[in-house]
């Protein structure tokens, strides 16, 4: 098996490097809405893509060119894994006045980005080319606790897998 890794953050690949052999692993820096994975990854050679938090970070506009790059790396049949925000997170609600730049599309304090999903909207971004069957799209709910301020949290993340049709 051999992994690709990458990172928008030129600091996160470079941590990267410190824990893989690079026999069996590349990370590397890549902004997928604007550079094609194709420079680092063999064209149609991948199985499996993990996007943990991917998509959130990305601007609406651009979540399509993201979608349609990993197209050219996936085999036919290669799967995508999504992990994100979901809508109505307790993230989202917490965020201040002066924070929401549009609907459900935040920027934080860092000045990154946080989109939250309805699993309409996660299903629609994949499928809409009809390049994609959806195997999979939910909420997962889950309650977090701050032990320090003794404060339960509502956390709501979509999950979803989809198939490359090729």
């Amino acid at each position: 098996m051999f992994t690709y890794a990458c990172d928008f953050s030129q600091r996160a690949v470079e941590f990267s490097h410190e824990k893989y052999v690079t026999d069996r692993c590349k990370a590397f820096v890549c902004d997928i809405t604007t550079d094609q994975l194709t420079d680092n990854i063999p064209e149609n050679s991948i199985d499996l893509i993990s996007a943990i938090f991917v998509f959130s970070a990305l601007p609406p506009e651009k979540m399509e060119s993201a979608v349609e790059n990993l197209t050219h790396v996936l085999k036919p049949n290669g799967k995508v894994l999504i992990r994100d925000y979901g809508l109505y997170d307790a993230a989202q609600l917490r965020f201040k006045p002066g924070s929401k730049l549009q609907d459900n599309l935040y920027a934080r304090q860092d000045g990154t980005l946080a989109y939250y999903f309805s699993t309409e909207k996660i299903s629609e971004l994949f499928c809409k080319s009809n390049r994609f069957k959806q195997l999979e799209n939910k909420y997962v709910h889950k309650k977090t606790t701050n032990v320090k301020r003794n404060l339960d949290v509502d956390r709501i993340f979509v999950q979803a897998k989809f198939e490359f049709l090729g």
